[in-house]
């Protein structure tokens, strides 16, 4: 059985993750595709409109096989670390490929993953001498990476290839066999407009509008029983509460926090009226906005730099739907997994890194409205997903 891993947010499953699910199979002629999606915040450190559980509901309607969990623990962080959590899943699973979308082909991706992990100096002072002109990390990185590759900067600083890169340098570190498939993606990742083949961004724009039928039209038509997203409030309040209740030896702790980054953010907070105003304040050359929300995110959640050094790794991998007449690729993967297949939460009860889960989703829940999504402990009490 050849097996094919995907590592997504689906936030939501649309048209061009159904372009990609083909291709996939087409690209790697594999028997079952395995999807290792994100809970309910996303990599940039916003929550995501859908539980992890219609998303996942979602896949498996559109033809996933089954969807494994990426733990809040990698999955709102940079994108080295969200890279080393999804391969470290479907690696220890035993999949013989891992598909990603990118606007880049995978020569200039291994060159890019080289430097990462054999940085030259004339690299690593080029960088510095970015930073110091008063580049974002992003950008100073960016622009001495397309230099020492002669590419254009916007070559190797689009987000789906930086995170192909790193998923290249994850494989190569871990030294799985996973065969790279770079699938050429379909539309701009960013694009606002609602159309046939419309990005996430802009159908979960729509949904914010309230145009929800609309951004439903959008997705493919498997998927929309799953997507009727509930209102939901902005997390202003129980963000300013964590972060004014933080002092300044916490901030410091914070993830990626460092240059001071905590004495603006201990100000800012008790100046700013939310997440915007907040984000508006500190946002400078220096950090991007998509750094500072997910730092935002760690505050809120909890999850500081001793928690991420204490695991570096998953040391399982959450099942939380398989679709009718998956038995054989379960049975599969339990043969193959280096890693404990977990499908009960009672399983993980004590795991700092599933408490860190667990606080996620109930934070999550409290920004909506409807009181069946309100409670708490909805790790434990939501069935597992079964299509």
């Amino acid at each position: 059985m050849r097996i094919a891993g995907i590592i997504a947010e689906y936030n939501p499953f649309h048209r061009g993750h159904a372009w990609h699910l083909r291709e996939t199979r087409r690209l790697t002629g594999c028997d079952c595709v395995v999807a290792c999606m994100a809970g309910h915040f996303t990599q940039r450190g916003e929550p995501a409109l859908w539980s992890k559980w219609d998303r996942a509901r979602m896949a498996l309607a559109c033809g996933v096989d089954a969807v494994f969990e990426l733990p809040a623990l990698f999955a709102v962080r940079t994108a080295d670390a969200f890279a080393r959590g999804g391969v470290a899943i479907l690696g220890g699973l035993g999949c013989d490929a891992l598909s990603f979308g990118s606007e880049a082909d995978l020569d200039l991706l291994r060159a890019m993953a080289d430097l990462r992990r054999n940085e030259p100096e004339s690299l690593s002072l080029r960088i510095r001498e970015n930073l110091d002109a008063g580049m974002s990390h992003a950008r100073a990185r960016g622009e001495a990476v397309a230099g020492a590759l002669g590419v254009v900067v916007e070559d190797v600083n689009r987000p789906n290839a930086i995170l192909a890169a790193e998923y290249l340098r994850a494989i190569a570190d871990q030294g799985f066999n996973l065969q790279p498939v770079a699938v050429k993606r379909v539309g701009e990742y960013h694009d606002g407009a609602l159309k046939e083949c419309a990005s996430a961004t802009a159908i979960r724009e729509a949904v914010q509008r309230g145009e929800t039928d609309a951004a439903l039209s959008a997705l493919p038509e498997a998927a929309r029983p799953f997507a009727r997203p509930d209102a939901m409030h902005p997390m202003d309040d129980m963000l300013l509460y964590a972060l004014r209740g933080m002092s300044l030896e916490r901030l410091s702790a914070l993830p990626d926090v460092a240059e001071g980054l905590e004495n603006r953010l201990y100000a800012a907070s008790r100046e700013a009226s939310g997440r915007e105003a907040l984000l508006d304040a500190l946002k400078c050359k220096r950090y991007t906005r998509a750094r500072l929300s997910r730092t935002l995110t760690h505050a809120l959640l909890g999850l500081d730099a001793a928690l991420v050094a204490a695991h570096p790794m998953p040391t399982h991998a959450r099942l939380i739907g398989v679709r009718e007449g998956a038995e054989p690729l379960l049975a599969e993967l339990k043969k193959r997994s280096r890693l404990p297949i977990v499908t009960r939460a009672s399983e993980l009860r004590g795991d700092p890194a599933f408490d860190l889960e667990c606080r996620a989703t109930d934070i999550w829940s409290l920004m909506h409205d409807d009181t069946g999504l309100r409670r708490a402990g909805r790790e434990f009490t939501e069935k597992f997903v079964r299509l």
